[in-house]
């Protein structure tokens, strides 16, 4: 084991680091988080350094990443799939707080706090990759300019989603719904006739507690959105008819 700046790691793990190439890998040239708001100041050279220090792998649904006050030890980044971020209950039951789409970094308390301060679960087969918190540190460390980029990205990041919960606070249930639905929308998948497919992995009631309304209201919402012709629903399968004027219910 090698000692860097008071943190134990491994020398494998340093010789990954002097090794980064000056591309990025063929597995990462498609991933939706690096084609995020969070790298856009980056350089290819800083975002090549960046995906060498991750490590993918496949969760299938279910699969517990990590609990709510758990050690906060790894980072995460989800390439593919769902991950729904809960709040464990005293009568058994959970509070879905937030759901993590592609191209969102989560399990961000690893870098200032002991604990997790929710549970992290796979909603469908999901390729995420991670790193631990020593690593990430060292890295940060040994790599100052792209330290700096973040901090400054992270507080616009944070500053940018305060504004947009105040935003949704303030939308009715039309427009929470569209715009929930158009953040499950796979960049590209939308047709040249405005219509796309999806599944969803959550139930209404699961969308209604995101989304903070009511089963009673978010049911009203489904029809509303039918009965104007902007989707179809059977069960979990929603076909959005047309995606031009969803997102236009969407801005309110």
């Amino acid at each position: 084991m090698a000692d860097l700046t008071g943190v134990r790691i491994s020398t494998e793990w340093l010789r990954r680091l002097e090794r980064a190439e000056d591309e990025l890998k063929p597995e990462c040239s498609s991933c939706p988080v690096l084609s995020g708001a969070l790298f856009r100041r980056f350089s290819m050279e800083q975002i090549s350094r960046f995906t060498c220090i991750f490590r993918p792998a496949r969760y299938r649904r279910n699969q517990v990443l990590f609990f709510e006050g758990g050690a906060a030890q790894h980072l995460f980044a989800l390439r593919s799939g769902l991950v729904k971020m809960v709040k464990p209950l005293a009568n058994g039951k959970e509070r879905i707080v937030r759901v993590i789409l592609p191209g969102e970094i989560f399990g961000l308390e690893a870098l200032n706090e002991a604990h997790y301060p929710l549970t992290a679960v796979v909603l469908q087969g999901s390729e995420i990759c991670s790193i631990g918190r020593d690593e990430f540190f060292v890295f940060l460390r040994a790599n100052p300019d792209i330290a700096l980029e973040m901090v400054l990205v992270l507080a616009g990041e944070i500053a940018a989603l305060g504004a947009q919960m105040t935003s949704l606070s303030f939308k009715d249930a039309r427009t929470r719904l569209a715009t929930f639905l158009l953040s499950l929308v796979p960049l590209g998948q939308a047709l040249s006739s405005g219509k796309c497919s999806l599944t969803l992995a959550l139930s209404s009631q699961e969308i209604a507690e995101v989304l903070e309304l009511s089963s009673e209201t978010i049911s009203r919402t489904w029809r509303r959105l039918e009965r104007e012709g902007l989707l179809e629903k059977h069960g979990r399968q929603v076909v959005i008819q047309n995606l031009p004027a969803l997102e236009s219910s969407a801005r309110g």
